[in-house]
């Protein structure tokens, strides 16, 4: 009979930790994971989607700590990405550009206390290599074209008649939902044959400009799966901004990469030309792409009947700003303002000083790019989205813009300046 001996060393060997082993950890990658996990938290969080409510604008702070904890993981890296030489007065004008927006507010200490999670944000932003900006908006529109597939999945079961699990959901009591967790619709559209898609964010036009964003990003890439996704999801979105936005960046992407885009374009009006006319007589008239886009690009008394960006108690009152000299740093909103958006409000909010204090930071943060006309694109289109939506320093807003001005090449892979 085998007799098994169990010595003292063999039970102290099985619950020894090797403490050796955690050293094998890439720290490298580990401080890319954290610097994703932060910018994805920053970029969600700007855009309120109804799982990140409970924390509201606090948001920045759990971003901060994640960038934090990827900045001083790179400190022991000898080959630190976090290197860059020019970020100086990109983090100086954004610092003053945001407490003058709390100051010209009346801000509270809360307010300049918070800031300071943002500033970390756009200092990390700032500081780290360019092609890890690159890897980031491709992993992120990895990750939202996966969940918009799904999103879609289920949104499209709920238009077939499918009964799926919700439940009531209100935001600052400003907006009332039904929530089925994949997606909301908005109690005002709740009784439409086929509601406007929205995902998990607010509004259509806040997931159509954040999909348009991602698109910008994605040039020359568009047959990929998810930016199909991404496409779909803005048409169904039905929003106008979002679709005059993807109509600018399909011909600044050909612009972008050099490739002539006149036969394009006529192909591009005839087919809008079409779908135009179709849209008139369709079901008389009585349908989506008719009632919610061409009804809205009709012209009366020499105004688009779409700009509805403002209500006309905000526009009179907008108007009276502009003559007063309280133009120069704007006025304090009243709560009933609520609902008004575009470039007037950033004006009426913050004044023509706040306005150039903008373009100071906009200026600044995307000198030297890779390409002269991926950044003349870029103020372009954050022209355009800043006179539709007014939210300039929205991280969903910024980040893809800065990376197409600072790092986007065509016909390449990969970002040829990693440190400066």
């Amino acid at each position: 009979m085998m007799k098994i001996r169990i010595t003292k060393e063999k039970i102290d060997r099985l619950f020894m930790i090797d403490l050796s082993r955690f050293y094998l950890i890439d720290k490298r990658a580990l401080s890319i994971f954290f610097f994703h996990t932060g910018m994805m938290i920053a970029f969600l969080g700007s855009l309120n989607p109804w799982f990140m409510w409970p924390i509201g604008t606090l948001y920045s702070l759990p971003a901060c700590l994640f960038l934090i904890i990827s900045m001083e993981l790179a400190k022991s890296d000898s080959g630190s990405y976090y290197n860059r030489t020019d970020s100086l007065l990109p983090i100086l004008a954004f610092i003053i550009l945001s407490y003058y927006q709390i100051f010209i507010r009346s801000g509270n200490i809360n307010g300049y206390i918070s800031n300071l999670f943002r500033i970390i944000v756009f200092y990390a932003l700032f500081k780290v290599r360019p092609v890890e900006i690159k890897a980031f908006c491709d992993l992120l529109s990895k990750i939202m074209g996966g969940f918009l597939i799904v999103s879609m999945f289920f949104f499209f079961l709920y238009l077939l008649g499918f009964s799926l699990p919700s439940r009531n959901a209100d935001f600052n009591n400003l907006y009332s939902y039904t929530n089925y967790y994949f997606f909301m619709i908005d109690d005002r559209n709740l009784f439409t044959i086929i509601p406007r898609f929205h995902s998990v964010f607010l509004e259509p036009g806040h997931m159509g400009t954040m999909t348009v964003m991602l698109l910008f990003t994605q040039m020359g890439k568009w047959k990929k799966w998810y930016n199909i996704a991404l496409i779909v999801a803005t048409l169904i979105s039905f929003s106008l901004a979002a679709y005059g936005l993807l109509v600018g960046i399909v011909f600044l992407s050909l612009w972008v990469r050099g490739i002539h885009f006149i036969k394009k374009a006529i192909l591009a009006v005839g087919l809008f030309a079409v779908v135009t006319i179709g849209s008139f007589f369709y079901n008389n008239g009585d349908n989506l792409l008719h009632n919610l886009i061409m009804v809205r690009l009709e012209m009366n008394d020499g105004e688009m009947a779409g700009d509805n960006r403002v209500s006309d108690s905000f526009r009179a009152d907008y108007e009276n700003l502009i003559k007063s000299s309280d133009v120069l740093i704007g006025r304090d909103r009243n709560t009933e303002s609520f609902g008004n958006s575009g470039y007037r409000v950033f004006i009426y909010d913050y004044g023509l000083i706040g306005l150039f204090l903008l373009l100071v930071f906009y200026l600044v943060s995307f000198n030297n790019p890779q390409n002269i006309r991926a950044m003349t694109a870029v103020f372009i289109i954050g022209g355009l989205n800043f006179i539709i939506r007014g939210h300039p320093l929205w991280y969903a807003n910024f980040i893809p813009l800065y990376y197409v001005a600072r790092c986007f090449i065509p016909k390449s892979s990969t970002c040829e300046s990693d440190v400066n």
